[in-house]
């Protein structure tokens, strides 16, 4: 059983279990530790995992966190458990942060068994942040973090790149919540800025009632419509007769999605999830899509084989992947672990922004 499918089981005993774990120690023992277990951890090796671990600092002597995953004899994830259904509260916050400041792990984490809220420190060295980089519920599971989550596993571990993406993973988190916030109840700056790219007058207190439910409206609107050329790009490719170019030999896309050989495994959806991860930063997440057939996988930009980032030929041992440097040319290489894809993570990028190039300089003419 890989990783994504031991979260998958833990999720499922969330729902099945929800209402009989009523104390910390029964959430710990019915979803923490099958968690860290599921990290890879021996739960019951004390050179991996140590419960109560001590975390003294100041007049705080006897302080002790739930839970300390080590790596080379040293702490790296701490962990803070509250029973099932606990407000993850600035109190409980406030009493991991101290644990925190007590050690040299890099990751603090309060959970209450379901809810997973991960921390580190982003803002200032050795103090944990006020606001979690990640969020994870398993009853609600976000399969697009199941990639961030790995990075924690055992022999995974790398703190440099563990922090780079816990500080895009928090900045996109928070311009996300800004956003919606805005989108909402717009701030005055943002209407204003709005406001005075369309209206020549001058902008009154007046001006700014008027045109801000009008702005908002725009908004819900602009989404939409983005929504609905989503959904009418996706239709017209799939119609019969609308082929686009194929390899000789290989799968063409009208085979992707009607015929009952293809079969989308758990690692084609993991090793997609990394996939957009990686180009986090590069291009827009939600142009990356996902495109199987019977022979591979295909990961693409914009949903159009004509700009292929990745191919996944999963079907047997050895796996191989296909990378395409920009230009349709499927260069295979062998690996044997999901992580493996992470050493090529520059060839993808450097894909995607080759089409970005293309597609502005086409724009241009």
């Amino acid at each position: 059983m890989d990783f994504s499918e031991r979260i998958a089981e833990l999720s499922k005993k969330v729902k099945t279990l929800g209402d009989s774990l009523t104390t910390e120690e029964a959430t710990k023992n019915a979803l923490v530790m099958p968690f860290i277990a599921a990290l890879g951890y021996d739960v019951f090796n004390p050179g991996e995992v140590v419960p109560e671990f001590s975390a003294p600092i100041g007049e705080y002597k006897d302080a002790r966190v739930d839970y300390a995953i080590l790596a080379e004899g040293k702490p790296i994830v701490l962990i803070e458990c509250k029973a099932l259904g606990t407000p993850l509260d600035f109190k409980h916050c406030n009493q991991l942060q101290i644990y925190f400041h007590g050690t040299e792990a890099p990751i603090a984490i309060l959970t209450d068994g379901n809810r997973y809220r991960f921390f580190s420190d982003l803002e200032a060295a050795n103090k944990m942040d006020s606001k979690p980089y990640m969020e994870f519920g398993l009853d609600d599971m976000d399969e697009a973090l199941i990639p961030e989550l790995r990075k924690l596993a055992k022999g995974k571990f790398d703190r440099k790149a563990c922090m780079d993406a816990a500080s895009e993973l928090k900045y996109n988190r928070e311009f996300k919540r800004i956003m919606a916030e805005q989108m909402a109840s717009p701030h005055e700056d943002f209407a204003r800025f709005f406001i005075s790219q369309a209206y020549d007058g001058r902008i009154t207190q007046n001006v700014l009632e008027r045109f801000t439910p009008v702005l908002v409206a725009a908004l819900d609107q602009y989404i939409n419509d983005r929504i609905n050329d989503r959904l009418k790009n996706a239709m017209t490719q799939q119609k019969p007769g609308v082929a686009e170019p194929q390899q000789p030999g290989e799968d063409g896309p009208e085979n992707a999605g009607s015929d009952s050989r293809i079969v989308t495994t758990e690692e084609e959806r993991e090793a997609y999830y990394l996939v957009k991860s990686l180009l986090m930063g590069t291009v827009d997440p939600a142009r990356v899509a996902m495109r199987d057939a019977v022979n591979f996988c295909n990961i693409l930009l914009d949903d159009t084989i004509r700009q292929p980032l990745f191919r996944l030929h999963f079907n047997k041992r050895p796996w191989r992947v296909g990378l395409f440097d920009g230009d349709m040319k499927d260069d295979r290489v062998e690996i044997e672990t999901l992580d493996d894809i992470l050493s090529l993570a520059d060839r993808i990028r450097a894909t995607a922004l080759k089409y970005n190039a293309v597609k502005k300089c086409k724009e241009g003419e």
